[in-house]
């Protein structure tokens, strides 16, 4: 077995290109994922017009919010995983970000639901190169001891792009929702609801090239005809993960449950304020927006620096552990939310939610990649990226819209749906951390930090 030590990055005597890295790199892929939420996510504030124009029922308006977007990010970030391995990763990262800007522009000049669909895959697609390419970059130039801090700081362009998204979208949808449509050019007569995602997509294909201000060492064609014919393939990735299977399959699972908790309040929460709470589609953007950010935010750098403090002081089961208290702590709490007929209780009790559950990218991956050597990291991340998102968008958002549209047989019971949601997924969430933290402990009393 070989030392955690022996894993960390040693600096290269390479040509290197690019010039931003460390902190400076990370605000800059802060950025990029901030953009990428914004694109994701801008279609949860879009469900009345999307329903009144292209007449979709509840359950299609699910599959758009999740599995056309998560089945294809997580199959090609398996494979982009171990492109990161081998190739240039800030090259990734533009041409990715490009795709993902096109198809959030195609979604914008959809005028049927295939249109549609295909769109949103085409986002899932782009936008899976961009984390498991900035995990490696970062988790080269950290170490361990500040690895969750410096990882959660990247995540938290999942909370301002979420943020951003209901908040500004919602408030754009509003305005224009009762517009004429708009005729530009040769794209012909567009609805209002087309062009937020051009707004959205047109500035994301711009930024792209910033990547390349990043700063990587080139990988000689020696290292990548070497990494590529023995410790990035499949079979020696999954070798490597049976040696530890409670913690490179548990893990994922155990966060893949938390995340199908989490898509169904993502995706349905702003739709649940406007029918229960009579709230028009801008009020619940930006209160909800700004609460979310808030929220989120102090969750994901202060739980991170708690995780990272805990695991330096000797809980080495620190990442699993702070989560399911969260777990136990703040889903009971979003239930009495959810039930409070009061707009503000439920913004309020929402809130402890996103502090202690949601912004768990950073720590959760940090607890694998801790145990896992370099010519594997990119795959590591995109593993356990693609295990979270398929859990999350395909039965997250769905399971909500079903149960609300064939059990409830009400659209103004969303709320109850998320309860359904919230009740039966958190005791599976809390005994799966407590099994993945039971193989961490024996990992480390068997063999130290070893992996």
């Amino acid at each position: 077995m070989k030392l955690l030590s022996d894993h960390l990055p040693v600096p290269g005597t390479g040509r290197f290109r690019g010039t931003l890295r460390g902190w400076p790199m990370v605000i800059l892929f802060l950025g990029f994922y901030t953009v990428a939420f914004i694109d994701r996510q801008v279609i949860t504030m879009m469900v009345k017009p999307l329903q009144e124009q292209l007449g979709l029922s509840e359950f299609q308006i699910s599959l758009l919010m999740g599995p056309s977007f998560g089945l294809f990010f997580a199959v090609c970030g398996l494979a982009v995983g171990g492109l990161v391995d081998r190739h240039s990763r800030r090259w990734l990262v533009t041409l990715a970000t490009v795709l993902w800007g096109i198809a959030t522009c195609l979604c914008g000049l959809a005028g049927n639901y295939a249109v549609m669909l295909l769109g949103r895959m085409g986002v899932g697609v782009g936008e899976s190169a961009l984390t498991p390419a900035a995990h490696s970059l970062i988790i080269e130039q950290f170490p361990r001891e500040r690895l969750s801090t410096a990882l959660a700081s990247y995540s938290l362009g999942a909370v301002i792009g979420g943020g951003l998204a209901t908040a500004i979208g919602g408030a754009i949808v509003h305005l224009v929702e009762d517009a004429d449509p708009v005729s530009i050019g040769a794209l012909g007569s567009l609805q209002p609801w087309q062009l937020v995602f051009l707004a959205v997509g047109l500035p994301t294909i711009l930024m792209a090239p910033l990547a390349l201000l990043v700063r990587e060492e080139d990988k000689a064609p020696e290292a990548r005809s070497a990494t590529r014919g023995s410790a990035s393939s499949v079979g020696a990735f999954l070798r490597f993960c049976m040696t530890r299977p409670g913690l490179f399959f548990g893990l994922p699972l155990a966060f893949g449950l938390l995340n199908i908790i989490t898509n169904a309040y993502a995706a349905w929460t702003p739709t649940f304020m406007v029918r229960t709470y009579g709230w028009n589609i801008a009020e619940v953007g930006l209160a909800w927006g700004v609460q979310h950010i808030v929220a989120a935010a102090i969750g994901q750098i202060g739980g991170a620096m708690l995780v990272d403090w805990l695991y330096a002081r000797g809980m080495r089961d620190a990442h699993v552990r702070y989560q399911w208290w969260g777990v136990l702590i703040a889903v009971p709490i979003n239930i009495v939310a959810l039930l409070s007929g009061n707009p503000w209780v439920f913004l309020v009790l929402n809130a402890v939610y996103y502090v202690l559950c949601y912004p768990f990218l950073g720590y959760a991956i940090a607890a694998l990649q801790l145990h896992t050597p370099a010519p594997l990291r990119g795959r590591m991340s995109a593993w356990f990226i693609a295990v979270i998102t398929m859990m999350g968008t395909f039965v997250g958002a769905p399971l909500t819209a079903w149960l609300t549209q064939s059990v409830f047989v009400d659209k103004a019971l969303v709320g109850w749906s998320l309860v359904v949601v919230s009740a039966g997924l958190a005791p599976l969430v809390v005994l799966a951390l407590v099994l993945v933290g039971r193989s961490i402990r024996a990992m480390d009393h068997a063999g130290g930090e070893t992996a």
